[in-house]
């Protein structure tokens, strides 16, 4: 396989293992209600509230786990900027190596940085031709003068 191919498929294996370890813990509760059910019957609400309790936790710990440990800025090296995988807001690599984070201004063939001043090229944008002169025009104007 591709490396590319591999590291997808290995990002979308690490989110559906975050995912399945988050959920787990209602998952299981839900799963063995049935059994669980004569348990808890038996038990004061005092007790049934603390594991309630430690579930939400559990629960919110390791989704909170997992959001924290995804990057929320991605590098991108075509550009060379850093760009934010919630909105698609674009960083300053020069400025962000310097652990500012500034927004860049977006322009027509790439995007400026209001801090530095570097100007980022896109690749995928059409360069713009500089303007033509005029043709001659005028009684000479089939001579090309």
């Amino acid at each position: 396989m591709q490396p590319a191919v591999e590291q997808l498929i290995s990002k979308w294996w690490l989110k559906a293992m975050e995912i399945l370890l988050a959920a787990s813990p209602p998952a299981l509760l839900l799963w063995l209600q049935d059994s669980i059910a004569p348990y808890l019957a038996t038990q004061s609400p005092v007790v049934i509230l603390r594991v309630m309790a430690v579930l939400l936790l559990t629960t919110t710990a390791l989704l909170a786990y997992s959001l924290l440990q995804r990057p929320w800025l991605k590098w991108d090296e075509p550009t060379g900027t850093w760009v934010n995988r919630s909105t698609g807001i674009r960083y300053c690599g020069t400025c962000r190596a310097q652990k500012v984070i500034v927004p860049l201004k977006n322009e027509i063939t790439g995007w400026r940085c209001v801090a530095c001043g570097k100007f980022r090229t896109d690749p995928k944008r059409k360069p713009i031709d500089p303007p033509q002169p005029p043709p001659p025009s005028g009684p000479d104007a089939w001579l090309g003068v």
